[in-house]
């Protein structure tokens, strides 16, 4: 069998992407693509207007199963196609989009889904949203992407809560409000905070210690609500200074998000609690580090797809303050996290222009935030008990959720669904030797006429068909 994958970003491209409009599907497509290679030969491709059928067509005349895996909104998916297409989106939203905007018949999810047959989402809440306006009948899959098996070997790193202290250390810049008082007693360049920026040669340090909570989000996704997070943390931990909120901020443009981050964080002031926002790429190593030396994980947000750091945390035994809406509550409980409560409130679709209200987001309870900081810091000074179940809850509820045991058996029900047989997981040894000739084939079409002309008689055997 052979799986052809896309998403619109590539691993050239991501890192000068990231935070913008579904940069996220390329690391989804990662995952995927470690588990489905394990059932077919895997192709990406970058055009799939043109590329997925061509591959189609070599399979068809082989004989071999061929499927395309597009990772991307189905507003974005290719429609038309010979060669069968399932698109793998996330959702997080009740309804999904039924409206045509623009003149593009793409904007009426319905229009796509009928055109391929099938889908996979990422949650029980998706399926249920695609299903409300599809039918029951409609097959979709919720398979979350894979990423259990990666981060549950960094659980029990540590036997307490609290960090001893450690070392982080990356290329990018680092801002810390450590203790932020109106008086300006904590200053740096006129400025009552520091603000720390790499060099070619050099990188930022920062040490941490303590009770750490941390988060990843964009701070220009609204969708992340991320402003609650930082107001609920700042007003719990006002007066207390062995906590820290560390902020991984997730977008390519420093300068776009930096004053959001300084503007909302100083309107708290003045508080002891330390505050630090990380902008910049942390390697394997140092984002292991920060994963195993923090206490929770937080996540405010109106909806999530799967919401990937937070799986990642909860995989190594990060018990979380987050409320239990949309894909969380595949994997969210009492027993693993902090619930924040939280209620429906009017919202229109993200890429919708016209911002008209045609579906539901969840709006968390501000109160309740704030005292899932309190009762969890309580939990890490004078509870070592409990925070060691919740920890393990946290593993056995991923384990459940993304593991890659799981999502293997939840791929062999869609290739059921789509008739290919058993023994269609064996890869073809042809299609290593083919796809090479192909790639080197649309690189030569790079090269002039007249250059080509001259050896073409030596790569003719290579090119054959």
């Amino acid at each position: 069998m052979v799986i052809i994958l896309y998403s619109a970003e590539t691993g050239k491209s991501v890192i000068a992407n990231m935070g913008v409009p579904e940069y996220s599907y390329y690391f989804v497509l990662k995952k995927f693509r470690d588990v489905l290679q394990k059932f077919a030969h895997i192709i990406e491709v970058k055009n799939p207007e043109i590329d997925v059928d061509f591959v189609y067509e070599k399979c068809r005349l082989r004989g071999e199963a061929c499927l395309f895996f597009s990772f991307s909104p189905p507003h974005k998916t290719v429609t038309g196609l010979n060669c069968p297409t399932i698109c793998v989106f996330a959702w997080e939203y009740t309804t999904i989009p039924t409206d045509i905007w623009s003149e593009n018949p793409r904007n009426d999810w319905r229009y796509v889904f009928r055109d391929h047959g099938c889908a996979i989402s990422h949650s029980s809440f998706a399926v249920r949203a695609v299903q409300k306006a599809m039918g029951n009948d409609f097959p979709i899959w919720s398979i979350p992407a894979p990423v259990w098996d990666d981060y549950v070997k960094f659980n029990g790193k540590k036997t307490s809560a609290r960090s001893n202290g450690f070392d982080l250390s990356f290329k990018g810049a680092l801002i810390d409000f450590q203790g932020l008082d109106t008086s300006g007693a904590v200053e740096e360049n006129g400025k009552n905070f520091i603000e720390k920026h790499s060099s070619s040669d050099d990188e930022v340090d920062v040490y941490l210690n303590g009770v750490i909570y941390t988060t990843v989000f964009n701070p220009n996704d609204g969708r992340k609500n991320w402003t609650d997070l930082i107001r609920g943390f700042i007003w719990a931990f006002r007066e207390v200074a062995d906590v820290t909120l560390v902020m991984k901020l997730v977008n390519y443009d420093y300068e776009l998000i930096r004053p959001m981050v300084i503007n909302e964080v100083k309107k708290m002031a003045p508080f002891k609690c330390r505050v630090i926002a990380v902008h910049g790429y942390l390697n394997d190593h140092e984002y292991a580090r920060l994963t195993q030396e923090s206490t929770y994980v937080v996540n405010t947000a109106f909806g999530e797809g799967q919401c990937l750091p937070l799986m990642e945390y909860m995989s190594a035994g990060k018990p979380a303050v987050a409320p239990a809406h949309t894909a969380m509550e595949d994997y969210i409980n009492e027993e693993n996290t902090f619930v924040v409560k939280s209620n429906e409130e009017r919202a229109s679709w993200p890429h919708d222009p016209r911002s008209i209200f045609r579906t539901m987001r969840y709006r968390i309870n501000w109160e309740s935030l704030y005292h899932a900081y309190l009762e969890s810091y309580a939990v890490a000074k004078n509870d070592p008990d409990r925070y060691l179940r919740m920890s393990r809850c946290a593993v056995e509820s991923l384990q459940k959720y993304c593991s890659k045991a799981m999502v293997e058996e939840r791929l062999k029900m869609v290739f059921q669904a789509c008739g290919i047989p058993d023994d269609g997981g064996k890869a073809s040894t042809y299609w290593e030797a083919w796809y090479k000739a192909y790639r080197l084939r649309s690189f030569l079409q790079t090269i002039p006429a007249h250059l080509f002309s001259q050896i073409r008689p030596f790569l003719r055997r290579f090119l054959k068909e």
